[in-house]
Order: C-alpha cells, then structure tokens, then sequence
C-alpha cells in the first residue's frame, strides 16, 4: 500500500520561553539555509510548508527538532485537494496543505471565507466555496517519536538535508501573480500592499457579525447625532412660535425625520449620511417605516434612564443602542451590504466630528460650570 504524503507546516509562532531573536537564526542553521532568507522571506509568508515527504518518521524527527529550538509546527496529510495560499492579515501566506486551512477553520481560528487560491491557479476565492471536499484522509499516527539523540542544551539538533531535497527557500512555490491593474484591489495586491477592500464575506441571510469596520461606533453616531439636532434645530424654532399647535408639530416632524429618512432609499437622516451610515435590521437589510417607528421611539426609553441607552452603543458587541436592541436594528457603514465582503479597516473619524464633539463637549461642561456658579448664588442669598 503507498504511503500517505504528508507535508511540515511552519506555523511561524515562536513556543513558550523562547525569543524570535534566537529562534529564526537557529531555524536557519537547522535547515542551512541563510539567516536573512529566514527572516524576510520565510517567516513572513509563514504559515508556510517546509517539506513534504511520504516518510512520517523523518517529518516527525524534524518536528521535535523544531520544537527543541522553539518554533511551532504541524505536519498535516496532502491530498487531492492539494496546497493552497491564504490571504492572512492582508498578506499571502503559505502554501499550506488544504488540510491545514481546513483545521484552522474548523478551529474557529480562520473565517470560513478566508481568501485562498490552489497552488498553480491564478484565481482566489473565499475557501466556504470551494468544492467538496476529498476524502478524508488518516490522520497522522501518533506513534511516539524514537528517544532523542543525547545533545548540548544550547546546541540545535544537526540536519543534513538530503541532496534530493533542497532548502524550503529554494523550493518555495511562489503565491499567484498579481495584476498590476489595481495594486489595491482584494486579493490580488502584492504581499506588501494594504488589501483594503477583502474583509469577510457578509453572508446573506445570516446576522451582522462584529467588526468595527462594519459598525458605527459610539461618538461617530455621536457626531451625527448632533449634526441631526443642529439640521431639525431652525425648523423646530420656527414651529414652536406657532401656539398650542406647535409642539405637537414640532414632535410629530422630528418623528417624520427619523422615521421616513432611516427606511428611505438612503437608510440614513442627513447627520448619518454625512457621516457614512445607515440603519439595517440585524441582516443588513432595510428596515421598513414601522421598525424606524419604533427605533425612533424606543429612544425615549434611554431619555428616562438618563441617557445611558444611548452610551450602550459604546460597549455592546455590535455597538447598538438600547433602541437598536430593542428595534432589532444595526448602524453599520454605508458600504456594508449582504452578500458582499466588508472593508477590512474602519473609515477614519472626518475632522467635522471631532469639531461637534469637542464642541458639545465644551458647551456641556461650560453651562455645568455657570448652572454651579448660579445655583451656589442662589442658595447663598436663601442662606442670608
């Protein structure tokens, strides 16, 4: 029966009580390769496969060599579904056994929509849609390794790599190319290129994950918050000259505002859309005029509580409000849309948000200051 390959995945994390300082150029020695080759081509592109072998037993003696000098490895079976490159933290890595990115997803420690590409194909593509999967295969027996050869503790074992088998640098099997077109364009940039635009697919039909590149955060909702008040706040002086009828059209405006302009084609009043928001429902979908009603009204209830509904948005997982919990509503990105990959980055804050934030913040802590300084008058001369 022919053995089973399997391949030594370098999985670039350096073991407990051990430095990268030492553990690199000792990897080097071990494998005679040159130090900067490990440093800046090997180790950045780690995961990374350094042998294959249909001999376990010697993939394994390699293994407890690496351990000994600090760096962690896995070695995983290949099969028909070969080697793959991930796009891990917007860079390519590996190639790596499709098993290994198998693992690592079904770990939880990968998204299900990492962006992968087969070795010898010049096409990525989340890995959730790649084929069936092959066969599966034994996993690697567990047999305990032969007792170490007696060594110095300061000493990497020694390895003299067949002269069948090169060095991983000079075997590396490079990632696809990548199209000069749009040197920013997920996933195609080159290793060193920002990929600001391959975030996780956002599945249609399934809740909004976290991320702070999909959802508001609390001051940018701040912001535009105040931009809304400071846009209703002329209207709202012009009503309220008008007797008895003016408050009542003062808040059924307000309400009108919110309601129809967060469940219109826009999804936003004009402080979000300044601002790049929108309101979803927990799918990422439109909401209707009846669910902005009752996310509009559901704010009163964190008016009661003295606001603290609306700071809710600072610390929950998808940075909703109380109202957004009780609506079953999101403020996300205006460029988040189900079905398609979210940006991997959050937009940076526009000057004009701080300018309002800082600006309410002062005032508040000015008219504190003269509401101090009355009351202490007033209570002063009550004294007398």
């Amino acid at each position: 029966m022919q053995n089973t390959k399997h391949a030594l995945v370098l999985t670039g994390t350096v073991l407990s009580g051990h430095a990268a300082e030492t553990v690199w150029p000792a990897l080097a020695s071990y494998f005679r390769m040159e130090p900067d080759k490990v440093s800046t081509q090997l180790v950045p592109r780690a995961p990374v496969t350094l042998k294959e072998s249909d001999d376990l037993t010697k993939l394994q003696g390699l293994q407890d060599g690496l351990r000994s000098i600090g760096a962690d490895s896995e070695i995983h079976a290949l099969d028909a579904r070969g080697s793959l490159f991930a796009v891990i933290g917007g860079k390519p890595r590996g190639p790596v056994p499709h098993a290994y990115v198998e693992s690592k997803v079904g770990a939880g420690d990968w998204s299900g929509n990492v962006e992968v590409a087969k070795v010898g194909e010049n096409e990525w593509g989340p890995f959730s849609r790649l084929g069936a999967p092959a066969a599966a295969v034994a996993p690697p027996p567990m047999a305990p390794p032969p007792p170490p050869a007696p060594r110095a503790a300061a000493t990497p074992p020694s390895f003299s790599p067949p002269a069948s088998n090169p060095n991983p640098a000079q075997t590396a099997v490079l990632p696809p190319a990548m199209p000069a077109a749009d040197a920013y364009s997920s996933p195609y940039a080159a290793p060193d290129a920002p990929l600001v635009r391959s975030g996780d697919l956002l599945e249609d039909g399934m809740p909004l994950p976290p991320g702070e590149a999909i959802h508001a955060g609390f001051w940018r909702r701040f912001a535009a918050y105040t931009l809304d008040n400071l846009i209703l706040l002329i209207p709202a002086f012009m009503i309220n000259l008008i007797p008895f009828l003016g408050i009542l059209l003062f808040y059924v405006g307000r309400w009108l505002y919110f309601a129809l302009m967060e469940s219109g084609p826009n999804q936003a009043t004009l402080g979000k859309q300044a601002f790049g928001l929108k309101v979803t429902d927990d799918y990422g979908q439109p909401v209707t005029f009846a669910r902005a009603t009752g996310r509009y009204f559901g704010g009163a209830v964190s008016n009661i509580i003295l606001y603290i509904g609306y700071m809710m948005a600072g610390f929950t997982e998808r940075k909703q409000a109380l109202h957004d919990l009780m609506a079953s509503t999101c403020v996300v990105f205006n460029t988040v849309e189900p079905g398609q990959q979210h940006e991997l980055e959050r937009p940076p804050m526009p000057w004009y948000g701080w300018a309002l934030n800082i600006g309410i913040i002062g005032l508040s802590v000015v008219g504190i200051i003269i509401w101090s300084i009355a009351m202490a008058a007033v209570l002063n001369n009550y004294g007398r």
